[in-house]
């Protein structure tokens, strides 16, 4: 039982970190980069409030999996386990070409 709990917790973690790069990219006034270190420059992005918005609601849907695996982990924590690899694992190629889109269709 204390195993399960551990690994809420963890997922709770990570899901914290995600979603927080979601919300961060909500707020900020200027535009939210991809890769860490990276700086995006506002003269280069139509729309910044879009381009944010597109990119939180990026990073929210990537904790879907997350919060599946959370509700999953006390019947079955193989199950939560196997769901959080395929959707964040196999989500990281979706995550890079949605962010490719969003940049994109904001690019001046």
């Amino acid at each position: 039982m204390a195993g399960w709990i551990i690994y809420v917790i963890m997922l709770g973690g990570c899901l914290l970190i995600l979603a927080g790069m979601g919300l961060w990219a909500l707020i900020r006034k200027t535009p939210m980069h991809f890769w860490s270190g990276d700086v995006i420059k506002p003269e280069i992005i139509s729309d910044i409030k879009k381009y944010n918005k597109e990119n939180a609601i990026m990073w929210f849907c990537y904790c879907i999996p997350l919060v599946i695996s959370m509700l999953i982990a006390p019947f079955s924590v193989d199950v939560s386990a196997i769901i959080v690899v395929i959707g964040l694992v196999g989500g990281i190629p979706v995550l890079f070409r949605t962010y490719k889109k969003i940049f994109n269709k904001y690019k001046k």
